[in-house]
């Protein structure tokens, strides 16, 4: 993704999965997420594991968003000075990140296939 491992803080930290499951980070990483026409800075967790998610945006980015998250229709709303801005959930875009990460695993030539790096937010 463009950073070293110098760049993360705090490693080693116990995390839980959405299954329950427990995995210990990489350290944590300060990335700015453009969401046009803002951009906010977010603390992630950084983790070695496949995963269908690039990132997980949770609490902090959606109030720092002010926005409003719809389960039901799988987006976010969020007003900006002239407009609103609706973002959508991509199940496509998803599989596309997931088929990559798999790919990107098994062309190893060394050994069992290395876990790709996905993010966690705090």
């Amino acid at each position: 993704m463009g950073f070293s491992s110098s760049n993360l803080e705090n490693p080693r930290r116990m995390l839980s999965g959405f299954n329950g499951a427990s995995t210990t980070s990489l350290g944590d990483i300060m990335l700015p997420i453009q969401a046009d026409p803002v951009t906010l800075n977010v603390q992630f967790s950084v983790i070695e594991d496949l995963s269908p998610f690039n990132a997980i945006l949770g609490r902090v980015w959606l109030h720092g968003m002010k926005s409003i998250p719809s389960t039901y229709h799988q987006m976010v709303s969020y007003l900006t000075e002239d407009r609103q801005i609706d973002l959508y959930y991509s199940q496509l875009a998803t599989q596309q990140c997931y088929q990559v990460a798999r790919e990107a695993g098994s062309s190893s030539d060394n050994g069992p296939p290395p876990k790709s790096a996905s993010l966690a937010d705090q």
